[in-house]
């Protein structure tokens, strides 16, 4: 059983200890006298996308002549502060084409909203609280402890079920007595509450009284457009008392989008507390008889989102309380415990390291909090850590940003944590298509480098050099293709991820373009988060679009062929992909073919563009884990230190004699009080959500004891010789799962499941000859060049794979 041990008071969300099913989230944590649960769901947006005083957004031709013509020159990419070298056909349009967007720059929504708490109010005439918080990862609850000086206390048992949306907190006094030794009534209350949105001035002061730093909420403040919310209100719903926020009308919700608060409680009694026009809603949970020691309070957060609107699912929830709460809350205990069970039996992680060992669990714990396969997922902040106004938005970033928390899951053998990729990007992939025709003259789907998990009415962000970037599409179709690698599910790559591919591949094969010299190039290719300078040089055939297009082009042209379909495409695709220009000469490089391979099936995303040309070879130092003098994290972001060490892995340039004790250093260092790491520091720039970069940090170590990536299993190649681990059921491309242990310096005889029957390849993990057995029964093996083990597979067989 592994745990989260918290043994003071924590005074903001994002450090507090995290339940969730996935879909709610919450955190725990304390003010001076209240312990407080903060709710968070992912589908509560405001939704509202404000484009009335955008330009019109940009056209690929307008940038290409801006570039190849004009000879733009931007400082930024997001004030309207361009010049040119070359005559300028429209000065405004240029000023207009080159700044950011203003439906995102000067307003502070679309963005994700808090849903609202529920706090316990702490007896004011009680001194010298001591509280212990404990979370039990595999058991997916959370126990708190407070006692006082006087020796009286309070324990509270929490926990989320898988459905309904609910948070369950079972309380219980201990040890209260009065003056003269009598037992006495402990004061034991409750309130839940949600506060009106605040005006976006107010924000941005808060914002720069606390951090200095209010990013771009004062330009926000300046445009004088942003609008709040509709308060909350108290509303009887089903013939309960609720808090409920409602939200403007959308294109998914005409209506509005509505959610409530509806508490139940045994012991104590619900009454709406006067707020006095403040814009505030609140319930009291008060006492309803002289002496209340134990009870249990739960509240129930039904949404426009689920079946039947918030009167459908509260009506449901009824009928299983039934006035008999605590019957519904030992069916909601078992059914968290199930659950639990099923998601922590899917894998395990034992090593020599604690520290490393449990930051796999939290780590994991965490995105099953806010992630799952049927729910869309946050953007760039956790549900139930984000403020009223969120930092970028809060939206869907995909030049790494919302790719990142889902690395490792499929190793992990968590699907269904991998699959909740998907549901955020059905919309952007519509959207896409639109933009792609609109905006580009192409067939398919381009993929936005922002974006939100709703219909919008427009493109969501227009104009500026981060506008219209072409890498990301071959980025979002990656995730569809490994999905197929390491699952095998045919069906599932024919009806839901080939669709996205072929849309993908076709925007390529539209927007590159045969020049003179027979060669497929790319203009205007912008990559990272480029600036116009002056040339054309920068913007054509950039080496990560490029990449990305070659790779999705690649993949899809595989899937077409598994699927047996789309065979004049696969033709077209085939001749783009072999005359598409080279970025990259592998033999300058100096690669050999089995380096060469890999380079192939590599990810552009991991092979290293951003560290140096080309990628790093084997006995390069790992940049990302080098020390900075005066720098908290290291020499780059923390939010892309799992990126870099990945990189550093996939091209066996990572040294963990000297590698990992510095990654080690890394999460001792970023690890806050709940398991959680920052993404970027709060100290520095005002963060105050759980942003999910980090969330990746597991991925790293996975991979260090397991690699499937070129389609051949190796077993701990890049792990630290003096540290034992051990792992079942990791997850292999090929539909493999992989158990196996590393202990006195040595691969110990390992087992390899095969789900799907394909042909596994091995890489040869001893010196000398191995054997494979099928229930102790010799297995026929062949050994392929660059000495991989192969042998033919059965679907529901285990082989056993031990030295020669």
């Amino acid at each position: 059983m592994h745990r989260v041990e918290i043994k003071e008071p924590v005074s903001e969300p994002e450090n507090g200890l995290m339940l969730g099913n996935g879909d709610l989230a919450v955190s725990i944590y304390q003010s001076e006298d209240l312990l407080i649960w903060r709710f968070g769901k992912n589908d509560v947006w405001d939704r509202r996308l404000d484009l009335s005083d955008c330009p019109e957004p940009a056209h690929i031709e307008e940038i290409a002549r801006g570039i190849r013509d004009e000879k733009w020159i931007t400082h930024n990419y997001v004030d309207a502060n361009a010049s040119a070298l070359g005559e300028v056909r429209d000065p405004q349009r240029m000023q207009e084409l080159c700044s950011g967007w203003p439906g995102y720059a000067r307003r502070p929504y679309p963005c994700p909203k808090p849903v609202g708490e529920l706090a316990l109010h702490l007896p004011v005439d009680q001194r010298g609280l001591k509280m212990r918080q404990k979370l039990s990862i595999e058991r997916g609850v959370v126990d708190i402890r407070l006692r006082w000086q006087s020796g009286a206390g309070i324990d509270l048992h929490c926990f989320v079920p898988p459905k309904p949306n609910a948070l369950v907190v079972r309380w219980s006094a201990v040890n209260w007595t009065d003056e003269t030794g009598t037992a006495a009534q402990p004061q034991i209350w409750f309130t839940l509450y949600r506060w009106p949105d605040p005006t976006i001035s107010e924000f941005a002061t808060r914002m720069s009284m606390r951090f200095r730093y209010p990013y771009n909420f004062p330009a926000c403040v300046e445009a004088g457009k942003s609008t709040t919310l509709p308060a909350p209100t108290i509303e009887e719903i089903s013939g309960r008392l609720a808090v409920q926020q409602t939200f403007h009308p959308d294109l998914e919700y005409v209506d509005g989008f509505r959610y409530a608060m509806v508490p139940f409680a045994t012991g104590l009694e619900p009454q709406k507390c006067p707020t006095y026009g403040s814009g505030w809603a609140a319930i009291h949970l008060l006492p309803s008889q002289d002496e209340v020691l134990e009870g249990e309070t739960a509240v129930v957060i039904p949404a426009s989102s689920d079946r039947g609107g918030i009167e459908g699912e509260l009506k449901r929830v009824l009928k299983v309380v039934n006035e008999a709460l605590p019957r519904a809350t030992r069916k909601w205990a078992n059914a968290n415990r199930r659950s639990a069970r099923q998601f922590w039996g899917m894998s395990s992680l034992h090593m020599d390291d604690p520290l490393m060992e449990n930051m796999w669990y939290e780590q994991l714990h965490l995105r099953r909090c806010s992630y799952r396969a049927d729910i869309i997922a946050p953007g760039l902040a956790m549900p139930s850590t984000i403020t009223d106004y969120s930092l970028w938005h809060g939206d869907i970033h995909t030049n790494y940003n919302y790719q990142e928390p889902f690395w490792g899951d499929y190793t992990a053998n968590h699907a269904d944590l991998g699959d909740a990729f998907f549901p955020g990007m059905q919309h952007m992939v519509e959207l896409g298509r639109n933009l792609a025709a609109k905006y580009w003259n192409c067939r398919g789907s381009f993929i936005h480098i922002t974006g939100y998990p709703f219909p919008l009415p427009g493109d969501p962000y227009g104009t500026g050099p981060l506008s219209r970037m072409a890498y990301m599409t071959g980025w979002i179709s990656n995730h569809y293709w490994n999905r197929y690698l390491y699952m095998q599910d045919l069906d599932w790559l024919r009806d839901y991820g080939y669709p996205v591919m072929r849309d993908c591949a076709l925007f390529y094969t539209d927007f590159l373009q045969k020049w003179d010299d027979g060669i497929y190039h790319a203009f205007p290719s912008l990559q990272g988060e480029a600036v116009f300078d002056g040339t054309t040089e920068k913007f054509t055939d950039q080496p990560q679009v490029m990449r990305h297009a070659r790779f999705c082009l690649m993949t899809t042209i595989e899937a077409s062929k598994l699927l047996s379909i789309d065979t004049e495409l696969r033709n077209v695709w085939r001749e783009v992909h072999d005359n598409l220009v080279m970025v990259d000469d592998l033999d300058d490089m100096g690669l050999n073919d089995e380096e060469k391979e890999r380079y192939r099936l590599n990810p552009p995303e991991f092979q290293g563009w951003d560290v140096g040309k080309g990628f790093p070879r084997p006995g390069d130092q790992c940049r990302c884990l080098q020390d900075k003098r005066g720098g908290r994290w290291g020499s780059i972001s923390s939010a892309q230190i799992p990126w870099q060490m990945l990189i550093y892995l996939r091209n066996r340039a990572f040294k963990p004699e000297s590698d990992y004790p510095r990654y080690r250093d890394l999460v001792h260092r970023m690890r806050l009080s709940n398991g959680s790491m920052p993404a970027l520091s709060q100290q520095g720039l005002g963060y105050t959500g759980l942003y999910g970069e980090s969330l990746s940090m597991s991925a790293p170590l996975q991979e260090m004891m397991l690699q499937s990536w070129d389609g051949a299993i190796r077993l701990f190649s890049q792990w630290p010789q003096e540290i034992n681990a051990n792992f079942e059921n990791f997850r292999a491309e090929g539909a493999f799962l992989v158990s196996a242990e590393f202990r006195d310096s040595e691969i110990k005889p390992f087992v390899i499941s095969s789900e799907a029957g394909k042909r596994c390849r091995l890489h040869l993990p001893w010196n000398g000859s191995l054997q494979v057995t099928w229930d102790t029964k010799p297995v026929t093996i062949s050994i392929e060049d660059g000495g991989i083990i192969c042998f033919d597979t059965t679907a529901g067989a285990t082989y056993k794979i031990a030295p020669g």
